[in-house]
């Protein structure tokens, strides 16, 4: 063979290989934008489920938030009604001013004189309420109760209050105030700011 013999033959096989390699490009070209676009398309529905996963979760969510918060505002509504009642209950075991030179004692005294009628007011308060008071409150308000119920007979003069009854007469007011003030706490500090 001839030089230009063999040019012309590497040319014809160069021309084939040539023409292999560019249907083999494009077959590998259009092959590759089919994977391509059904990778796409498993992916787009696998975010699109993950995204229907989170809005269910996102709203079961928000609807037992919802749920925790009415009863929330509902034991909120309890404990300000308790509170505002416990209240008016340590008001209304207070006697009024009588006289300029009243003291302490003599308030004590006429609580005393009163203990039949605060056992039961007490008592009365902790079954309508007693749901929504904390144990440390319950507490406290059942040992007032003990405290007027024990010394109710000690007063059988009213000008004669024994020192017992006056000293449990105090001590009954200032657990009576306590309670108070952890209701009025508890009650604040769910207060939103």
């Amino acid at each position: 063979m001839e030089f230009k013999e063999v040019i012309e033959v590497s040319g014809v096989i160069l021309g084939s290989i040539g023409g292999g390699a560019a249907i083999i490009f494009g077959f590998s070209s259009w092959l590759g934008k089919v994977w391509a676009n059904r990778l796409m398309v498993e992916e787009k529905a696998k975010f699109s489920r993950d995204l229907e996963s989170l809005k269910s979760e996102l709203v079961r969510e928000n609807e037992s938030h919802k749920i925790k918060l009415k009863k929330s505002e509902f034991i909120f509504e309890k404990e300000f009604k308790a509170v505002s009642e416990l209240t008016v209950l340590i008001k209304g075991i207070l006697p009024p001013f009588r006289h300029q030179e009243m003291d302490w004692g003599e308030a004590c005294d006429e609580i005393a004189q009163n203990f039949a009628s605060i056992h039961k007011v007490i008592d009365n308060f902790l079954s309508l309420h007693g749901p929504v008071l904390g144990q440390d409150v319950k507490v406290l308000l059942s040992e007032a109760g003990v405290l007027a119920t024990h010394h109710q007979f000690d007063v059988t003069d009213i000008d004669d209050v024994p020192g017992d009854a006056n000293k449990a007469a105090d001590e009954l007011y200032k657990k009576l105030l306590e309670s108070e003030k952890i209701l009025l706490a508890k009650v604040h500090g769910q207060a939103i700011t």
